[in-house]
């Protein structure tokens, strides 16, 4: 295999990476939701959510896996604002516990 086609598989195994971990992590806080656990959000779904950026950033280089990269890094934006608003729509519903 030349080196150049690896190089590129790398990257697309990158994108699949961060996309997969994205949605991943949101089925697992859609599902801890739905059953009613108390979601863990700052544990290890934070180290989720950087590795998706960091795979999406990482994939972004080449033209090749761009798409998969900024799919990755969108929906790890749209789960730190997720955890935003249902932090501060819990806060504002009891804000001293």
């Amino acid at each position: 295999m030349e080196l150049g086609a690896l190089k590129q598989s790398i990257f697309k195994l990158f994108g699949w990476a961060s996309v997969s971990l994205g949605l991943w992590i949101l089925i697992m806080i859609n599902s801890w939701i739905i059953i009613g656990y108390d979601a863990p959000l700052t544990s290890n779904s934070t180290t989720v959510i950087i590795l998706a950026f960091v795979f999406g950033i990482l994939a972004i280089i080449p033209k090749s896996s761009r798409s998969l990269g900024k799919w990755g890094i969108f929906l790890g934006c749209y789960l730190v604002l997720f955890i935003i608003v249902i932090f501060l729509v819990g806060w504002s519903i009891t804000p001293f516990p």
